[in-house]
């Protein structure tokens, strides 16, 4: 998929001379995409889970509140107000190689889109902060810690991003301004078993269209004391 979507697309449109090439991939690639799909796989060039893809989704989808991946739980922010613990912090690496800041956000859905041919992709809605400027948007303190303006929100088109590219992280009200948190990177846990072909990951699901409410209690060992020992406090300026 990248390889269509950031490298081959992208490149037909620097050699028509498009100007605004993000504008237009994300106007035309969708439309590009399914026919360059069918092309190869009338040609037997591809297979039946590209074509599945290039198709689009199917009407149906999924909405979980709760969701294991990378050997994190995530919850969504509405799920953790009732929890003692903190599970919607995401964390997303950029796509522009040049920029070494990461994403920092809230998930606010969990969405599952099905494919035909039993695919499925599993996408996080995020609220994202707006870290583009240092000092507005983010800071590091003398410990390289990074802290991010939780005011300044990023106004985006783009919310989504595939579960499998998040990593969690938690966030810290300052002292002095609350507006202001400290973003702690969690570590995977190796507490829960991970997808695979034969088991479904943890979930809490809410299906729309089967009215299904599946609700799990909460494991204890999900009620984790963020507070670090042996650490000073830190008053964030």
């Amino acid at each position: 998929m990248e390889r269509y979507s950031n490298i081959e697309h992208k490149n037909i449109l620097t050699s028509a001379g498009v100007l605004d090439i993000d504008r237009v991939h994300r106007q035309e690639f969708i439309a590009w995409f399914e026919k360059r799909i069918t092309n190869l796989y009338n040609t037997r060039q591809d297979g039946e889970h590209m074509l599945s893809l290039a198709r689009g989704p199917e009407k149906r989808a999924i909405f979980y509140r709760g969701y294991n991946v990378n050997g994190f739980r995530f919850h969504t922010n509405q799920c953790d107000e009732s929890k003692r613990t903190q599970n919607n912090g995401v964390m997303v690496r950029g796509e522009d190689q040049s920029c070494n800041m990461p994403y920092y956000g809230q998930l606010t859905d969990i969405v599952e889109l099905q494919y035909t041919e039993g695919n499925k992709v599993v996408l996080f809605k995020c609220d994202w902060y707006d870290v583009s400027r240092e000092g507005i948007g983010y800071k590091r303190d003398r410990h390289g810690t990074t802290i991010v303006n939780t005011s300044r929100k990023l106004k985006t088109i783009e919310p989504f991003v595939l579960a499998c590219q998040a990593t969690q992280v938690y966030y810290v009200n300052g002292i002095k301004d609350p507006t202001w948190n400290v973003v702690i990177e969690t570590k995977p846990r190796n507490l829960y078993e991970m997808p695979s072909d034969e088991e479904e990951p943890y979930q809490e699901e809410e299906n729309l269209h089967c009215n299904a409410n599946v609700l799990q209690e909460e494991n204890e060992d999900d009620n984790i004391d963020w507070s670090r020992s042996g650490v000073e406090n830190m008053i964030i300026e």
